[in-house]
C-alpha cells in the first residue's frame, strides 16, 4: 500500500517549535532534524504500517537520533500527520495532546 502523506496544521506547529529549539540549541540542529524527518515521511508514504500501534487509533514512530515521535493514522487513501511530540513528555499529556488533535 502506498498512500500521499499529509501533515496536519498542528503537526506542523509542533515541527517549526521543535526546529526553533533545536536551531537555538546549535547550528544546523534544526535542519539535521527536518532531514530526518524528511526520511520518515517518505518511509511513511511506501510503508504507512511501520510505526507501532498506540492509544486512541495512532500509530507512532520515532525520528532516528532525536526524542520525537511521530504520531499518525492511517486514512482510507491517505497517512494523516496529527502531532510530533517529545516522547519524555508525561504520558497523561501526550494523550492529552493526541486527543486534542482529533478534535
Amino acid at each position: 500500500m502506498s498512500a500521499p502523506v499529509v501533515i496536519l496544521s498542528g503537526a506542523e506547529a509542533d515541527v517549526q517549535r521543535i526546529y526553533n529549539r533545536l536551531t537555538d540549541y546549535r547550528d544546523g540542529a534544526g535542519d539535521e532534524f527536518l532531514d530526518r524527518l524528511d526520511s520518515i515521511v517518505r518511509l511513511l508514504e511506501s510503508f504507512p504500517e511501520l510505526g507501532r500501534p498506540r492509544q486512541l487509533g495512532f500509530r507512532r514512530i520515532l525520528v532516528p537520533g532525536h526524542v520525537y515521535g511521530v504520531y499518525y493514522q492511517i486514512e482510507a487513501r491517505e497517512v494523516m500527520v496529527h502531532a510530533v511530540a517529545d516522547l519524555r513528555q508525561d504520558p497523561a499529556w501526550l494523550d492529552k495532546l493526541l486527543r486534542e488533535r482529533l478534535e
